[in-house]
């Protein structure tokens, strides 16, 4: 049987051990007041539900319901559970941190006179504080505050650790960095946000070419650093990672332009498969899939495979190319033949 709203009054003021007069002193009512209410003859006022409720001990939805919400009672208890393990969680870490930190500092300053490696613990640490403090103080915007947060401290770190070598990788560390960032969270920016609903529809093909970019701006960054220092031959980024890196970002545009052909998925798989097969036929011709046997170099050529002799270097890199070029083909004339299949099948049902 369900409760009424004056048994439940009742009920839970004699789990408080309060009678009608002590219940109706701290309301400041009548008795009488009370009384008529646990009877069910009369309510109180909307404007004593607040104070009623929290002397009983209940919610106003409780109140007002007359039964215990044993489900949202659960949910509170969770959520205070949730925001002490949060605490704790917090005050571990500053915790570590000051330990880590101080004798860090006393030892440094008292064996060198000064502060040196202390800097890269500390920006160490600042890089583990964005991990685990830091996403707690950020309410609005986390998806961007948060891995910039993250990129700048673990640029900070590189900083101070090239200084302390005394090296100039600064840059193609940070770079490189930078490079997996924008893959990451640029498609992710250009669809979650408003302000990009424009371009939207053009996700894809502006996140590579962003990714182009950066890639680009890498690989020379990484070219005159290996020139500085004497490692570069051949200026190997005009004719090598340029040609290559433009080869596969207008491969990729092909590839996002054919899911805008009408025509059945099978038949948008054979012209991907098709198209891979000619780009892993091209790059071998790009001055890098090269065999060095006896100081004399020789290039791959799947039209030179000879499937009879496997002993030397050179013919058993021609056979294992022209293997992996030869069963994308099949696969892409299995599926060419699969789509045309489904399309005519299509076409004579209409």
């Amino acid at each position: 049987m369900k409760n009424t709203f004056g048994s439940f009054l009742k009920q839970k003021r004699q789990e408080k051990k309060l009678t009608q007069k002590g219940l109706a002193k701290n309301l400041i009512v009548s008795e009488s007041a009370v009384s008529k209410w646990e009877k069910d003859v009369a309510h109180p006022d909307i404007s004593l539900l607040p104070k009623l409720s929290e002397i009983l001990g209940v919610t106003e939805h409780e109140l007002i319901t007359a039964s215990v919400d044993n489900k949202a009672r659960e949910e509170k208890i969770q959520a205070k559970k949730w925001r002490t393990f949060s605490m704790s969680w917090s005050l571990f870490f500053y915790i570590a941190y000051g330990v880590a930190l101080i004798p860090c500092f006393i030892c440094d300053l008292a064996i060198n006179n000064g502060l040196t490696w202390f800097w890269i613990v500390f920006c160490a640490l600042l890089l583990a504080f964005t991990f685990t403090n830091l996403p707690k103080f950020i309410k609005k915007y986390k998806l961007i505050f948060l891995p910039l947060s993250i990129f700048l401290s673990l640029c900070l770190l590189l900083g101070v650790c090239c200084l302390y070598t005394g090296g100039n990788w600064f840059w193609v560390a940070s770079l490189s960095i930078l490079f997996v960032a924008v893959i990451v969270f640029t498609p992710i920016y250009i669809s979650k946000y408003k302000v990009f609903l424009k371009i939207k529809k053009f996700n894809d093909f502006i996140s590579i070419a962003i990714d182009f970019v950066v890639l680009n701006l890498l690989l020379f960054v990484i070219f005159s650093f290996t020139t500085a220092n004497g490692y570069s031959y051949n200026n190997w980024y005009l004719t090598i990672a340029l040609p290559i890196v433009l080869a596969v970002y207008l491969f990729l545009n092909i590839l996002l332009l054919v899911r805008f052909l009408k025509i059945n998925r099978l038949l948008k798989t054979s012209i991907i498969l098709f198209l891979i097969d000619i780009l892993y036929f091209i790059v071998p011709f790009i001055n890098v899939d090269n065999i060095n046997i006896q100081e004399e170099t020789y290039k791959i050529n799947i039209f030179k495979a000879n499937f009879y002799n496997w002993k030397t270097e050179l013919p058993m890199a021609n056979n294992i190319h022209c293997i992996i070029f030869l069963a994308i083909k099949s696969l892409s004339i299995m599926f060419f033949i699969a789509g045309l299949i489904r399309y005519f099948k299509r076409k004579n049902k209409v």
